[in-house]
């Protein structure tokens, strides 16, 4: 592990909260100031997509969710502990898989653990990925039993996707279902179908844009609105 701390964020607070950087931790007494529940408290688990690359951290998905939404009527407290080029088997640039991911950020209080991509494992044996995945999954469910594990595929800008991005999709899919989590397939849902890649996704066709990065915000307050109990 490379010790960095990860991006939490205060519920309802705007503070930059930066990979590598120091953690922002909620004010005394302002667990939620709109219902006087707790605030759900979701860890993302992912790569690039879920960082703001190649827009920046402060549009991330996950800050924007937080920042924007409510979930069952609470408010949102996301660590945010995704890091470029990282995947359940590749190791990103600060060396964290997804589950050295886990192991530092998820906690017994985590009331969500949000798996993001990976497209960075597009090279690895579906069957080592599949049990990378699902070793994953079981440590994240060790470490938080109460939490509710929801894992999202890859994304694909193209109605055509590379087969090797159906391949990690369907090898973290046969995972998910073995292990008993949620699984959300953004290729076959149609996410960015229908030439809606060209506004969602910037110039590298592969990362979201500003407007995509609200789309996800959206996508995943829809999902994890139904995932958490009411």
């Amino acid at each position: 592990m490379d010790g960095r701390s990860f991006r939490v964020l205060a519920p309802m607070a705007a503070g930059a909260l930066l990979l590598g950087g120091t953690t922002a931790c909620s004010p005394a007494g302002a667990e939620d100031q709109t219902s006087g529940d707790a605030p759900v408290k979701v860890v993302v688990i992912g790569d690039s997509l879920s960082t703001g690359y190649g827009t920046s951290p402060d549009q991330a998905w996950p800050l924007l969710l937080q920042q924007a939404h409510q979930i069952q009527a609470r408010t949102v407290q996301v660590t945010n502990a995704a890091e470029n080029g990282s995947g359940y088997l590749v190791p990103g640039d600060y060396g964290n898989t997804f589950s050295t991911e886990v192991q530092a950020a998820v906690g017994p209080d985590a009331d969500v653990v949000v798996f993001f991509g990976s497209d960075n494992d597009w090279a690895a044996d579906p069957e080592d990925l599949r049990e990378a995945a699902a070793s994953t999954f079981a440590a994240a469910s060790e470490l938080a039993p109460q939490a509710v594990l929801v894992a999202v595929g890859p994304l694909s800008g193209s109605d055509e996707p590379d087969p090797a991005l159906v391949g990690v999709r369907d090898s973290a899919a046969a995972a998910a279902q073995n292990m008993g989590v949620q699984f959300i397939d953004p290729i076959a849902d149609g996410w960015l179908s229908g030439g809606r890649a060209d506004v969602l996704l910037g110039p590298d066709g592969e990362h979201p844009s500003d407007a995509g990065q609200e789309f996800l915000r959206d996508k995943m307050k829809d999902i994890l609105s139904e995932a958490v109990p009411g």
